[in-house]
C-alpha cells in the first residue's frame, strides 16, 4: 500500500495535504481520513516507538477539532463527515496506543499478518503449553478427590511464573520496536517495508539488520509467543477463580 501526500479536496477542489480537514477550505475530509494510514492521521512518524503521551496529546487535539458537536450547524455531508473522521480517530487512537494492536496494524500495513503463525504453538513455548495443562489437570483430578490444597499452591506459583513470562515478552516485543525502526528506515508503507520483504521469504530468509525482513519476521514470532502465554494465564487465572459449592 502506498500512500501519496495530499488528496482532492471534495469541496474546494484543491489538493491538499492528506489530513482530517482540507487546509484551503477546513471543511472535514472523511475520505483523506479513510486513505491515510493511523500513523498519518496523528502527524507521526511511521514509528513502532511511539510517545503515549504525545500520542494523547494529539488525539485530544484532533478529538476536539473534529467533534460531531462543533459541526452540528454544517451542511448533512460535512456532519456525517465530521462523525465518521471522529470514529476512525478513535480507532486509530485505540490502535496506536496498545503496543500489541500498534505490532498487529504495523504488519497490515506492511502486507503481513499472524495468520497460520498464530495456529500452532510457538516451539519456544510447546514444552510450557503441555506443562501448564497436566498442572490444571492434575488441580481438578485433586479437586474431585477432596485434596486440591498442594495442587492449588503449584498452580499459583506457575501464575505468578507466567505473569513474569508475559512482562518478558512485552519487554521483547518492545526492543523489537526499536530494532524494527532502526531497520525500516521512515517505515512508511510502500518504502524500505515492502523492499525488504521482496529480498527475503518474509520469514527473515534473505534479510539482516540493513532492512525490515528479521524485524518483521520476529515480530510475528513475538506476538505469537504473546498470545499463547497470555492464554495460558487467562487459563490458570480462571482455574484459581473460587470454587462455589452448589
Amino acid at each position: 500500500m502506498t500512500i501519496t501526500d495530499t488528496t482532492l479536496c471534495l469541496n474546494c477542489g484543491k489538493h491538499t495535504a492528506r489530513q482530517l480537514a482540507c487546509a484551503g477550505c477546513g471543511v472535514v475530509s472523511s475520505a483523506a481520513a479513510r486513505e491515510s494510514d493511523y500513523f498519518s492521521l496523528f502527524g507521526l512518524p511511521h514509528k513502532l516507538t511511539i510517545d503515549l503521551d504525545d500520542l494523547g496529546a494529539r488525539y485530544y487535539a484532533l478529538s476536539r477539532r473534529f467533534h460531531p458537536d462543533l459541526w452540528h450547524d454544517s451542511p448533512p455531508a460535512e456532519r456525517e463527515a465530521s462523525v465518521r473522521a471522529t470514529a476512525i480517530v478513535n480507532n486509530a487512537y485505540q490502535a496506536l496506543k496498545d503496543p500489541v494492536r500498534r505490532a498487529l496494524y504495523w504488519l497490515s500495513l506492511h502486507g503481513e499478518s499472524l495468520g497460520r503463525d498464530n495456529e500452532r504453538v510457538p516451539p519456544a513455548l510447546a514444552a510450557r503449553v503441555f506443562e501448564v495443562q497436566e498442572q490444571l489437570d492434575e488441580l481438578r483430578d485433586a479437586r474431585r478427590r477432596g485434596d486440591g490444597a498442594r495442587a492449588e499452591d503449584e498452580v499459583r506459583a506457575t501464575r505468578d511464573e507466567l505473569r513474569a513470562a508475559l512482562d518478558a515478552v512485552r519487554e521483547r516485543l518492545e526492543e523489537n520496536f526499536r530494532r524494527t525502526d532502526a531497520a525500516s528506515g521512515d517505515g512508511a508503507p510502500g518504502g524500505d517495508g515492502a523492499a525488504s520483504r521482496s529480498a527475503g521469504d518474509g520469514n527473515g530468509a534473505g534479510g539482516g539488520a540493513g532492512n525490515g525482513a528479521m524485524p518483521l519476521a520476529e515480530t510475528k514470532t513475538i506476538l505469537s509467543e504473546l498470545s499463547y502465554v497470555r492464554t495460558l494465564l487467562r487459563d490458570v487465572e480462571k482455574e484459581l477463580e473460587p470454587q462455589w459449592s452448589v
